[in-house]
């Protein structure tokens, strides 16, 4: 994969997330803008999200004296998260200016400006210096790199030495049909999408002790059909700034999306991973 391929897919994501999925994602999905595992039959997918947020902080250590780098921030959600409860300082990169922009503001409203910082980032090729950061946190974000090996080494390389790589990212099976794979793909314009086995096997190659790994793809559906229901709820608030076509478009592919994951194709799993000392 060349550099002019890496730029390609990048300029193409940020232009997704810069387009109408912004408003998609302020209008439904909220500040935490990746899935939600579900903590009880009565348990809502805000609070679903939430609980990803929570599951996550607590399998790696964190203090005043930690600091993390979230790539892929969002709305920088999860950094306030962090910030507020465990004192943490974070960096949250994105390629999404819009995202930033929100980031920010949200985090100067919340008082939390002096623990956190939000930049434009691309995860291919991070610009911190070697074992900068104690821990390492990523929400469903890899899955739009275009390179994974180069994304996961840069994760070590600026990791401390002791370190944690925390991440959740959505999976495509191994065994899905290229005509399904294909259409799962081109809803979030990602080049590739890879599987549990695929991160379990990158990760080791890398020399990194994976401590925890849990599988939460049932979680999937329900966390899409939700979106899909709301996008619906919203359609004519949403129809003069994003327009019919584009609503329709995304109510089917997120059909497609939780159809195939109750089909067993689409995915979703946590990872936790020590850089050795």
């Amino acid at each position: 994969m060349t550099d002019r391929d890496i730029a390609s897919i990048v300029s193409t994501t940020q232009a997704y997330y810069d387009g109408p999925a912004d408003e998609i994602y302020r209008s439904i999905w909220g500040d935490n803008i990746h899935l939600g595992v579900y903590c009880g039959e009565e348990c809502h997918q805000l609070e679903a999200k939430q609980h990803t947020n929570e599951l996550m902080a607590g399998s790696v250590t964190l203090g005043a004296d930690v600091r993390v780098l979230d790539l892929g921030c969002g709305y920088g959600s999860a950094a306030r998260y962090l910030a507020a409860n465990f004192g943490c300082s974070v960096t949250g990169t994105n390629i999404s200016e819009k995202e930033l922009e929100l980031a920010r503001s949200r985090s100067e409203e919340a008082g939390l400006g002096h623990l956190l910082s939000f930049e434009y980032g691309d995860f291919h090729r991070l610009e911190y210096p070697d074992g900068s950061y104690d821990v390492v946190w990523s929400q469903d974000a890899f899955l739009h790199a275009v390179d994974k090996m180069a994304v996961l080494s840069e994760c070590r390389r600026v990791l401390k030495p002791g370190g944690t790589l925390v991440f959740s990212d959505i999976l495509v099976r191994r065994d899905t049909p290229e005509e399904d794979r294909t259409i799962i793909y081109d809803r979030v314009k990602s080049p590739d999408i890879w599987d549990i086995e695929d991160y379990r096997e990158g990760l080791s190659s890398l020399g990194l002790q994976v401590i925890r790994e849990e599988d939460w793809s049932r979680n999937v559906a329900p966390s899409y059909a939700w979106v899909r229901d709301g996008l619906l709820e919203n359609r004519e608030a949403l129809l003069p700034r994003i327009g019919a076509e584009t609503i329709e478009r995304t109510v089917e592919s997120l059909t497609f999306w939780v159809d195939s994951a109750n089909a067993g194709n689409i995915g979703w799993a946590l990872f936790v991973a020590n850089k050795p000392v």
